[in-house]
């Protein structure tokens, strides 16, 4: 669809720097056309984070597509400087998420968990904590796997255009990790404290189909054209007068995401003091996976229970009695 779309676009449609880029190859000799051309290459392998103008319609595309685009240190700033960008850009009015190769995002990359410690990517992920995500509207094209933090970056978009195929859901349960983007209290405010508990509690995956009917989907459609959807979306929405749009949004928000309560400050209180024992929790889950257990969405067979001493004895004691019968036997 991506590349579809690209054919559609016209010149002037394209990003400054890619502009930028074709005016100075021109201009230099075809020596340092290949020096200039090498420096680009290295710049685009090192990009975790591809941003295409489409008029007033900006796309962020998170393109790690070996992990699922899941989400590291290096691809959590690419995306905190994209998502400032675009705020501080005032022909910008609509921002689509949208995940390359099939997938929206798979959570945090647990290597690098491992490696630099939760409280890293969570430092990293600071700009997705804000509620609302962006004052101006923000749409998530679901396709494939949106779980753990992806699934919460989808719920911190105003609206979320998912294809019946998806997978969502909170299946960083399996490991002890916790909803790191105020996705519970996100998802409760979207579809309601039962249905949020049985996704929190359980950390079940659903469809996008069981998604749509629990009304986490502005819309539902098929496979490969979420994407596509979601411009078009986006697109009918910058047609309309952006003041009182941003206003009403603003308005339905903070009332559900931001209530300014002594329970509600005491409640994250609590919430954060246990992130500690939460993080153990999740470096022992890291461990398990990385053993297999739990790969590829399995919730059976989490962990690995040995036999009991008197299993053992038992068992020993069968084989010892099978074999003084036979002694008997041949003496007989």
């Amino acid at each position: 669809m991506k590349s579809l779309l690209r054919k559609c676009i016209t010149f002037s449609n394209l990003s400054f720097t890619r502009i930028n880029t074709v005016r100075l190859a021109s201009s230099k000799n075809d020596a340092q056309k290949k020096e200039d051309t090498k420096d680009v290459e290295e710049i685009k392998m090192k990009m975790n984070v591809v941003v295409e103008k489409y008029g007033a319609v900006t796309t962020l595309n998170i393109d790690r597509q070996k992990t699922r685009n899941s989400l590291d240190e290096a691809t959590l700033r690419e995306m905190t400087e994209a998502i400032n960008a675009f705020d501080k850009d005032a022909e910008a009015k609509v921002l689509v998420f949208n995940g390359e190769g099939g997938s929206f995002c798979s959570g945090f990359d647990l290597d690098e968990v491992e490696a630099k410690g939760y409280n890293t990517l969570i430092d990293a992920a600071s700009r997705l904590l804000r509620r609302p995500l962006c004052d101006k509207p923000t749409i998530a094209a679901v396709t494939g796997y949106a779980v753990g933090e992806g699934f919460e970056l989808a719920l911190a978009c105003d609206l979320r255009v998912i294809e019946d195929t998806a997978i969502l859901g909170c299946l960083g349960r399996r490991f002890g990790a916790p909803q790191s983007l105020y996705g519970g209290r996100r998802l409760t405010s979207l579809i309601g404290l039962s249905r949020a508990l049985d996704l929190l509690i359980t950390g079940r995956p659903i469809s996008g189909a069981d998604a749509n009917v629990m009304g986490l989907a502005c819309k539902l459609t098929t496979t490969g054209t979420a994407l596509g959807e979601s411009i078009k979306l986006a697109k009918s929405l910058t047609k309309f007068p952006q003041n009182a749009l941003i206003m009403d949004k603003l308005a339905a928000v903070n009332s559900q995401l931001n209530p300014n309560s002594e329970e509600s400050m005491r409640d994250e209180a609590i919430m954060n003091s246990l992130l500690g024992s939460a993080i153990e929790d999740l470096n022992q889950g890291i461990k398990k996976f990385r053993g297999g257990i739990g790969k590829h969405g399995k919730f059976y067979k989490l962990t690995e229970v040995p036999l009991k001493d008197w299993e053992l004895e038992e068992s020993f004691e069968e084989v010892t009695i099978k074999v003084e019968e036979e002694k008997k036997d041949k003496k007989t």
